[in-house]
Formats: structure tokens, C-alpha cells, sequence
């Protein structure tokens, strides 16, 4: 494994980590964005939701030649995310200085991006997470992986979407690297495993430390496949595929 590889595999490792313990605050404190977190609905409406926002980002893209608006949007899920994350465990005001400190960290040092964006991702996968129920979470993760595949490997608007970013440096994603290598993980490619383990820590920690040591053997297999053929990878087939042998595990061991 080269190190860049290592140090993929351990960033993701502390992201879900982390994620989970969002997660069970926010669970705890019955946090949520849905009415019905049982509504399979949920799942339809996010994948559509998802869709839009992909054309719009395209369509800005064409026609917006500017960076600017990108770095304000990411500057807000970070601003958001962190600001969610700390009001469970200090005061609001404490919080919002905490927020407005990650915002500030990230405009004065841009090296740090990848901490602050990888944060912000995470929290809010654990903010779906503590949304919605596991088999809701499940259709949503597995229709957005098929659509992740047809998006990089059919009709490659996404490989076209991650460059346009990256032109402005404007992109939405982790960058981990060593020498001359480096590995890139979307934000999506955080939040969607982090939702599905936070869910299944609603039916017990045992089931979401399942779900993360499958999110471990997926995030192998896609570092597996990176090292073999670099490019651009769909990366939440084999992050989500990885999480369903992790629960099916879990089922399997209820029965025993």
C-alpha cells in the first residue's frame, strides 16, 4: 500500500470515527431534517435532490466562469457543519465563535481545507444519519451509488464536474497526499458512508460499528482499485457495498 494510500485509509477511518460520535449526540438530542425518518419517500426525494443540484452546479459551470460562488458555498457547509457539531457540546455563542474560527482557518490557511471540508462533510452525514431510519438510509446510499457509476463511467458528467472545479480550485473534495502521489475523495464519498453508520447506531452501536468496519473493507477495495489503475473511480460503489457486507454481518449475527 503506498503511503498516500495509508494515509487515505486512516483519514477515512477517523472521518467515519468521528461521524459516529456526532451521530449518537445528535440521535440523543433527536435532531433531524424529516417529519417520518421510516419514509422510504425520503430517500426518492433526496436522490432527486441530489440530481438538481448536480445541474445546477453543470449549468453554472457553463455559464459562471467565476470561483467565487463555489468557495462562498463551501464556506457555508463549513460554517454550518461545524456551528451544528459544537452546539451539542458547548453553549450557541461558544458555537457560533467556533464556527466563525473554522471559516477563518480556512481563508487564512488554505492547506487546511481538508480537515474543515472533511468536517463539515462528515456532520452532515451524521445529520442524515440521526434523519432518517437504516432502510430509508439504504435505498438513498445504494440509488446514489448506482448513480455514481453511471455518472463516472457512462456518461462521465461527474468526472467533467470534479475537473471544471478543479480548474477553479473551487473543487468539492478531500485531497490526500504524499510526494507525488495523491488520492481525492468527494465530500459525497464521506457523507454517504458516514449516514449510513450513524443510522444503523439507531438500532445499537454494535450494528454501527458493523457498518463501519464494512465502510473499512470498501474503502480497501477502492484504494485496491486506484493503485491498479489510477483515474477517476466511482468511489460509493465499493464504500457502500463495503457497509452492506459490514450490517449483513450484524444481521447475520442476531440469528446465531
Amino acid at each position: 500500500m503506498k503511503r498516500a494510500s495509508l494515509y487515505l485509509y486512516l483519514a477515512f477511518l477517523s472521518a467515519q470515527a468521528a461521524a459516529l460520535v456526532v451521530g449518537w449526540n445528535l440521535i440523543a438530542a433527536q435532531v433531524g431534517i424529516v417529519e417520518n425518518p421510516s419514509d422510504p419517500y425520503n430517500a426518492l426525494f433526496f436522490v432527486a435532490y441530489v440530481l438538481f443540484s448536480t445541474a445546477v452546479l453543470i449549468l453554472l459551470l457553463k455559464f459562471y466562469k467565476g470561483a467565487k460562488l463555489f468557495i462562498i458555498a463551501e464556506l457555508f457547509l463549513e460554517f454550518f457543519a461545524v456551528q451544528l457539531a459544537a452546539v451539542l457540546f458547548v453553549s450557541e455563542t461558544a458555537a457560533l465563535v467556533l464556527a466563525l474560527a473554522a471559516v477563518a482557518l480556512r481563508l487564512l490557511a488554505p492547506r487546511s481545507k481538508g480537515i474543515v471540508l472533511g468536517f463539515g462533510a462528515v456532520v452532515v452525514g451524521a445529520l442524515f444519519g440521526a434523519s432518517l431510519d437504516l432502510f430509508p438510509a439504504l435505498l438513498f446510499a445504494v440509488l446514489l451509488a448506482g448513480y455514481d457509476y453511471l455518472a463516472v463511467f457512462k456518461t462521465k458528467h461527474m468526472v467533467a464536474l470534479a475537473q471544471g472545479l478543479q480548474k477553479r480550485g473551487a473543487e468539492l473534495a478531500v485531497t490526500i497526499g504524499y510526494g507525488k502521489d495523491s488520492i481525492q475523495l468527494g465530500t459525497g464519498d464521506l457523507v454517504i458512508p458516514a449516514m449510513l453508520i450513524v443510522s444503523a447506531a439507531k438500532i445499537s452501536l454494535f450494528a454501527a460499528f458493523c457498518g463501519l468496519a464494512g465502510a473499512m473493507l470498501g474503502v480497501t477495495a477502492l484504494i485496491f482499485l486506484l493503485e491498479k489503475r489510477k483515474g477517476y473511480w466511482p468511489a460509493l460503489p465499493p464504500l457502500v457495498a463495503g457497509v452492506l457486507v459490514g450490517l449483513a454481518a450484524f444481521w447475520a449475527s442476531t440469528l446465531l
